[in-house]
């Protein structure tokens, strides 16, 4: 995320004792650093997988020559709901914007996030990185490259899995003999012989899928955001559908089930009314965030039930301009999703 850094300089001439003053935004009249609170955003990941099963080559001859009873033997499409998440998130808050005066309090530095949110003041945020997943596509290898001369002869299908057979068994007393060290060439060290027990293991899984069949799975996602008001308690209420034939839908789709959400506020600081006057505010500004249960869930399952920070359910407070005199160095860094303080350190 783009960091915005202001950096304000000090002045020439000081006073004894460096006030911050903090103004509500009033556009064309004051100047200084302009800075927002958020709103949360909840902002939920839905997670689903399409299945794909195919049916081997030699599908019907897997209970006869390997042994195998639970062989794909027909083509199968259908999806699963592997799980929902939810995080939470910052959008600027147009009745909570506030201008930091310029003048020589140690509160002139000031990080903003791309959206103007306030991060931090007198220190720079290392984010960590966030982790990605990584969607590895892996195509089907071909069993044909695996299969000897004599198998791709045959002039039957059955007779091509017989031979196929015995070309699979032929490959585990392979594996077997080298793990016992039991092998007429056995590899010269460790990593020769894991890199030989790889490729006899990719020849065996390509040629056993001939007859257990192929499955595909494929991983979708999809993000919904709620912006969730004081007065938006919520119970039972649709969040999306979904159906083991199309998958994730819409909430007004009837082809699939619905999925609920319950919004539920744990505690509400009802903030003290100022409007939208100019007040001065002899400090800095900050969120003291509510809490709501949120739920998401089936009548069968729970995907979510966590109490979650809400900013709209909270109050606005004040950091004492003393932590920012001009004999201060206070650092404070805020969360963007909530503006409540995560930190602070006074030296």
């Amino acid at each position: 995320m783009k960091k915005v850094i202001l950096t304000l300089l000090v002045m020439t001439t000081l006073p004894v004792v460096a006030q911050t003053e903090v103004n509500m935004f009033n556009p064309g009249f004051g100047e200084g650093v302009t800075y927002t609170l958020p709103q949360t955003v909840l902002n939920i990941t839905v997670e689903a997988e399409c299945i794909t099963r195919t049916p081997g080559e030699f599908s019907r001859f897997a209970d006869r020559f390997l042994r195998i009873n639970d062989a794909i033997s027909q083509e199968e499409k259908y999806w699963e709901l592997t799980g929902v998440k939810l995080t939470t998130s910052g959008v600027p808050d147009p009745d909570k914007m506030y201008t930091i005066k310029l003048n020589n309090s140690s509160a002139s530095n000031v990080v903003l996030n791309e959206d103007g949110i306030i991060e931090s003041i007198n220190c720079k945020i290392e984010k960590n990185e966030e982790s990605q997943t990584t969607k590895q596509h892996v195509e089907r290898i071909d069993a044909k490259q695996y299969m000897t001369e004599e198998i791709l002869q045959a002039t039957s299908t059955a007779k091509m899995a017989e031979l196929t057979a015995k070309e699979i068994y032929a490959i585990r007393e392979s594996k077997m003999a080298i793990t016992r060290g039991t092998a007429d060439n056995m590899p010269k060290d460790g990593l020769s012989m894991q890199l030989v027990l790889n490729e006899l293991n990719t020849q065996e899984m390509a040629l056993t899928q001939l007859f257990t069949g192929y499955i595909d799975t494929v991983k979708y996602t999809c993000n919904i955001k709620l912006t969730p008001a004081v007065q938006n308690n919520t119970e039972k209420n649709i969040l999306f559908r979904f159906s083991r034939k199309l998958g994730i839908l819409e909430k007004d789709n009837l082809a699939g089930k619905p999925i609920y959400y319950d919004f539920t506020s744990k505690n509400v600081i009802i903030p003290a009314t100022d409007g939208k006057k100019i007040v001065k505010k002899e400090g800095i500004c900050y969120n003291v965030p509510g809490r709501a249960q949120v739920r998401i869930y089936t009548p069968s399952e729970t995907y979510f039930d966590e109490e979650v920070p809400i900013a709209q359910l909270g109050n606005v407070e004040i950091l004492s301009k003393s932590l920012f005199n001009k004999n201060a160095d206070t650092q404070v860094v805020f969360d963007t999703a909530t503006g409540g303080i995560i930190r602070i350190d006074k030296e």
